[in-house]
């Protein structure tokens, strides 16, 4: 039964990426005529939009992801050990849970023309009485989208890299390094960088395939023509003739996707030999403290556009009246939120049933597969669970979509509710695979010494010594599902409505302020889970610790 469990568990995953990537394949190579006829990949090459938006897809997620790298390397060699970076630790798990498309919209009320940084400076320093036109956002090169991904990725590296700093053991490493003489940043790029980074290496080949291939952030920062590639391919497949267009263009762009992370993989070794032959070398350095600090600002800059952006949402969502100049609103109201509470409560209804229903399947599914994995019948396959954050998700929505046109299983909820499980489940196992493996196993030898059988070891013993991060597992989880765009999009034929779907769908064709509403309501969800994350291990703690 255990080992029955564990195989049907991998099923449940592994055939749907499979049924996902031959959904997408048939179309493209015209094996399915009367699901999408046509010949794909010639009349794809034939689009004017495919270079263009070839091009830019590569330029955004290429450089969002190189600057994250790099603010994430900064962070870590210029803010480690210092107040700065107790403050980082503090800010960035809000952050992290904050979905991108919100980010998107707070980060527009920021840099706009009209926006608050321009109001900030207006009349006084730039003598703006009116909203300049000296740009556009979003702008025609990919800017706004860059910075949108990078001040949300950002925080997810920066947290992936802190979570492996006692693996490589940061403050040894930095006291032998200043001892032998060597400068703080050579302490780093000699000793700790080429131990860390292979521990983030997935991480950071995830971020990579998310910026290639984003779809909710592209529509809001991204520009519309030509968009971004998997924009364009969004725009195709609604279109019954042009499915095997976008199925050949999904497929593309996961080729594009490896193709980008085998240059990745040779650019690693070209700079590990350059930084093996520097190691030799044995020249110490000697510290900068200007370049530390300017290194430290530019850090603090990068929070505070992000914390900026969460607040403007709220700002906006009280609003009633803010003409520009002024730094706040000159009049505030509950109007924004009570007079549409009702259109509000029906995305955020279904919005909440999709994320319980998602974080009740996926943590119930890690603890039963890391339960099989520690009673020995199934192996530690912690690469399966990556397949699909690595996959685009254009490549496998498009197969399921097709899956479930043929099946009769489109628009169903459970359909949805699944491809959230999809995309949840990886990030729980992750999370919860530590911890699950590093515990103590006499905990469970003395249970069992007492008589306690299986189950009860399970849930009186093993369950409750791991309730944080089973806590933590279930508000990431959450967030995950907030946070599902695409897949509520195509799967659900419309006929659930979720907040993120609400927000990206009715972007530009309302109110801001209603905007700014829906945005808020979006991110307080995955923020009230993580609050509750923190907060419940120590009740719970406290409850059974007697006094």
């Amino acid at each position: 039964m255990i080992r029955f469990t564990g195989v049907l568990l991998a099923l449940l995953f592994c055939l749907p990426i499979a049924v996902g990537l031959f959904g997408t394949i048939i179309p493209a190579t015209g094996l399915a005529p009367e699901l999408a006829p046509g010949n794909g990949f010639s009349e794809l090459f034939a689009d004017p939009r495919f270079w263009p938006s070839i091009y830019l897809s590569l330029k955004t997620g290429i450089i969002a992801t190189v600057l994250a790298l790099l603010l994430t390397l900064l962070s870590l060699v210029c803010a480690h050990g210092t107040r700065l970076w107790h403050w980082l630790n503090g800010v960035l798990p809000p952050l992290l849970a904050v979905p991108h498309a919100a980010i998107a919209v707070g980060l527009l009320f920021l840099i706009s023309p009209s926006g608050w940084l321009v109001r900030l400076t207006s009349p006084a320093v730039s003598g703006w009485t009116r909203p300049p036109d000296l740009w556009v956002i979003p702008d025609s090169g990919g800017w706004s989208l860059i910075i949108g991904l990078v001040i949300k990725e950002t925080p997810f590296l920066l947290l992936a890299a802190a979570a492996q700093l006692p693996a490589v053991n940061v403050d040894a490493a930095l006291r032998i390094g200043r001892t032998l003489g060597y400068a703080p940043a050579r302490c780093w790029s000699r000793l700790i960088l080429p131990l860390l980074y292979p521990r983030i290496r997935l991480t950071l080949l995830i971020i990579l395939a998310f910026n290639l291939s984003v779809v909710d952030v592209a529509i809001l920062l991204g520009p519309g023509n030509p968009p971004t590639f998997s924009v364009f391919l969004l725009s195709l497949v609604s279109d019954p003739d042009s499915r095997a267009t976008a199925s050949a263009g999904a497929l593309v762009l996961a080729a594009g996707v490896a193709i980008v992370f085998c240059f990745v993989f040779v650019l690693e070794k070209i700079i590990n030999h350059i930084a093996s032959n520097r190691r030799e070398s044995g020249q110490r350095g000697r510290a900068l403290p200007y370049l530390r600090k300017s290194a430290q600002g530019v850090v603090a800059l990068l929070l505070t556009v992000s914390i900026a952006s969460v607040a403007l949402l709220f700002i906006w969502s009280f609003t009633q009246r803010w003409r520009f100049p002024h730094t706040l609103p000159t009049n505030w109201t509950l109007n924004n939120w009570t007079a549409r509470s009702g259109e509000f409560l029906s995305p955020m209804i279904t919005t909440l049933l999709l994320a319980i229903t998602t974080v009740l399947l996926a943590v119930s599914a890690a603890i039963a597969w890391l339960e099989c994995e520690r009673r020995g019948s199934v192996p530690q396959l912690d690469w399966l669970w990556y397949v699909p954050l690595l996959v685009p998700q254009v490549t496998l929505l498009f197969g399921w979509q097709a899956a479930a046109l043929l099946t009769g299983t489109d628009g169903l909820w459970l359909t949805v509710a699944w491809s959230h499980w999809i995309y949840s489940l990886p990030y729980v196992v992750l999370i919860l695979a530590v911890a699950w493996r590093e515990l103590d196993p006499n905990w469970n030898n003395a249970a069992a010494v007492l008589g306690a059988g299986y189950w009860r070891i399970l849930f009186k013993v093993r369950l409750p010594i791991l309730v944080k991060p089973l806590c933590q597992a279930a508000a990431v989880a959450l967030a995950v599902s907030v946070s599902q765009y695409l897949p509520t999009l195509l799967l659900g034929a419309g006929r659930h409505q979720t907040l993120a779907i609400d927000l990206v769908t009715s972007f530009g064709g309302v109110d801001r302020r209603v905007i700014a509403a829906l945005a808020a309501l979006q991110s307080l969800l995955p923020l009230i889970a993580f609050i509750a994350a923190l907060v419940i291990p120590r009740i719970y703690t406290h409850r059974r610790v007697p006094v």
